[in-house]
């Protein structure tokens, strides 16, 4: 009988992945989006020793959406799941995980494309363990915004015939060195050069040309943002290590725009990219699958506070308070007696042995799981949810709870 396997689980908008020591799995996010596709992962997978998911960077910052997206998941695993524990981790977090398995520890800059935005993030890689610096990311610009311009220039008749994998006829060796070469013409300006063929697509009704100009248009929302998080995070200290992840890494001009933008290499030239490291859009999942299998490991945030809720219990005939501490490595605090009764919209919380109160507007009455989780930089997020499992959690930034 072979041992259950490790799974780690890189959530996007269009697709989720799946990492096991067999490949990685794409499963299309559908109509009822991640929380559906991660549910057929699970099924698919069956009982499994141990599961990192790896969600955007933005869910772990401790803010409301983020976390209540993250909620969904975490239900979604722990609710129909037969695994060991389930860990999560920022995207970025798990690309430099997995590029530091070959590249070695240090400060890392690391850069994706995603499906539907642009991020960046710097992480310090030692021993295993991944320290946040810090994040940033911008909606728009992603893989599906570049697909649906670079279809919106093709010639008027065209496009019936435009295969949906297209840009694999654009990732070999000799064309990337090819279009190096005509994107360098391009930076001139001139439109002779701005019109020449980068690219010849093979489609179901003939051959389509790709013009620099065409992709160079296209390219520019995204081009725009790639710059932009880069320079969000990027301060001044040079990473000893940056990144391009995702679903561009092909395209010369996302290689060029991220050597440039932190001083890699010269402008339009072959070796503008010398020195980046570039890697493909399962690289989140394998990172994961590191987590996962406990080979890589996230540092605590820094200065979390203990946080505890007082229940009552009767002790010796009479009724007593007592708070329970919550954990910060565990979904949900266990509490004496099972599951807390809540029925105040106002629960009584204890941070550092201050009392304060965690507004629950909407509160249906009844037991309730509390927990608490981790954020990337920030106090954390509270957590309050109905123990039957029916209804929305209420989750609240550490930050936000009112003193008293």
């Amino acid at each position: 009988m072979s041992a259950a396997p490790y799974l780690g689980i890189d959530i996007g908008e269009l697709t989720v992945k799946v990492a096991t020591d067999g490949g990685v799995e794409t499963i299309p996010a559908s109509a009822g989006g991640p929380v559906a596709a991660i549910r057929v992962a699970l099924a698919r997978a069956g009982t499994s020793a141990g599961i990192c998911i790896a969600v955007p960077d933005a869910w772990l910052s401790g803010e409301v959406s983020g976390a209540a997206r993250q909620e969904e998941l975490r239900h979604a695993c722990e609710a129909g799941a037969r695994t060991g524990p389930v860990g999560w981790a920022g995207q970025l977090a798990a690309v430099s995980a997995f590029a530091a398995m070959s590249h070695g520890q240090g400060r890392y800059l690391v850069c994706e494309i995603g499906g539907t935005g642009v991020r960046a993030g710097v992480f310090s890689v030692s021993g295993g363990t991944v320290r946040i610096g810090t994040t940033y990311a911008e909606a728009g610009g992603g893989w599906r915004d570049f697909d649906a311009a670079i279809r919106a220039s093709l010639p008027p008749g065209s496009s019936s015939g435009w295969p949906a994998a297209w840009y694999e006829q654009a990732m070999t060796k000799e064309k990337r060195a090819r279009a190096v070469l005509v994107l360098e013409e391009a930076a001139t300006g001139l439109d002779d050069a701005l019109d020449t063929r980068l690219y010849r697509i093979a489609g179901a009704d003939g051959d389509i040309p790709l013009t620099a100009r065409a992709v160079i248009d296209s390219f520019a929302p995204t081009q725009r943002r790639l710059q932009a998080v880069i320079a969000a995070v990027g301060g001044d200290t040079q990473p000893d290590h940056v990144v391009l992840a995702g679903s561009l890494g092909w395209l010369p001009l996302a290689t060029s725009t991220a050597a440039r933008a932190v001083g890699l290499g010269p402008a339009g030239t072959e070796d503008a990219d010398a020195g980046l490291i570039v890697l493909g859009p399962d690289t989140a999942a394998h990172g994961a699958l590191l987590f996962a299998r406990g080979e890589a490991r996230l540092a605590p945030p820094a200065g979390r506070e203990q946080v505890a809720v007082p229940v009552h219990r009767i002790r010796d005939g009479q009724l007593d308070e007592v708070p329970v501490t919550l954990p910060w490595t565990e979904s949900f605090a266990t509490f004496p007696g099972g599951d807390p009764t809540v029925d105040s919209d106002e629960l009584q919380v204890l941070v550092a042995g201050r009392p304060h109160v965690a507004s629950l507007p909407g509160l249906v009455p009844g037991p309730h799981r509390i927990g608490l989780r981790p954020a990337w930089p920030g106090p954390g997020v509270l957590v309050v949810r109905p123990a039957t499992g029916h209804g929305a959690p209420h989750v609240i930034p550490l930050a936000d709870l009112a003193a008293r």
